[in-house]
């Protein structure tokens, strides 16, 4: 059996943080890691605007929740259960990415923890640094061949240790780096390529 680790924002649901930062109108808070590539330097900085602007952790979790999946998501997670296992490897929150998981079927997901103290997120706890690549690691030393997609920097991790690595939704700035990692913009390629890369006979 092989396993199919997915990033969730932007490579299968919107960016969280974009619509925090629509609702509430901080624009500090709409950037990612397509723009702060070091995770822990972005979350710092969320923490110190929502402290200043008084932003909750329940404002985050009514932007979750209004979120719809990225066209074609579900389809894709679906197509792909008939012959992989699939695994959501992102650097959300429990507390946070729950409405969006039961919107994918509730597939298997590794992610951080807030800690929170009455509804205002203190700080938070990262399973690791690498959490991405050590889960594939963990994987692959329990004998599966592991497939990895996401849209950011901090899908590379992923990329450099996965049997193989595809950009998907991924912006020009950041896949353009990075010639030698195929990149599709739509699920139907995506879903063909890790296919043609399996060794599942049909």
């Amino acid at each position: 059996m092989e396993i199919v680790c997915l990033d969730m924002e932007g490579t299968l649901t919107p960016e969280i943080w974009e619509r925090v930062a629509q609702d509430t109108g901080v624009e500090e808070l709409g950037m990612t890691t397509r723009d702060i590539p070091i995770y822990e330097d972005l979350l710092d900085m969320r923490l110190k605007v929502m402290k200043d602007k008084k932003i909750k952790l329940s404002h985050v979790q009514k932007a979750a929740n209004s979120l719809e999946l990225l066209p074609g998501a579900l389809d894709f997670i679906n197509g792909l259960r008939e012959n992989f296992q699939i695994v959501i490897l992102s650097d959300t929150f429990h507390d946070v990415a729950k409405p969006l998981m039961k919107k994918l079927g509730f597939p298997f997901l590794l992610c951080h923890n807030l800690i929170v103290e009455n509804d205002e997120i203190i700080s938070y706890k990262l399973r690791h640094t690498k959490a991405k690549q050590q889960a594939i690691k963990a994987f692959q030393g329990m004998g599966y061949r592991c497939f990895a997609a996401g849209d950011s920097h901090n899908d590379i991790q992923m990329f450099e240790i996965a049997e193989k690595g595809f950009f998907i939704n991924a912006p020009d700035k950041i896949s353009s780096k990075y010639p030698e990692i195929q990149s599709f913009h739509n699920y139907d390629d995506l879903e063909n390529a890790i296919k043609l890369n399996s060794n599942f006979k049909r």
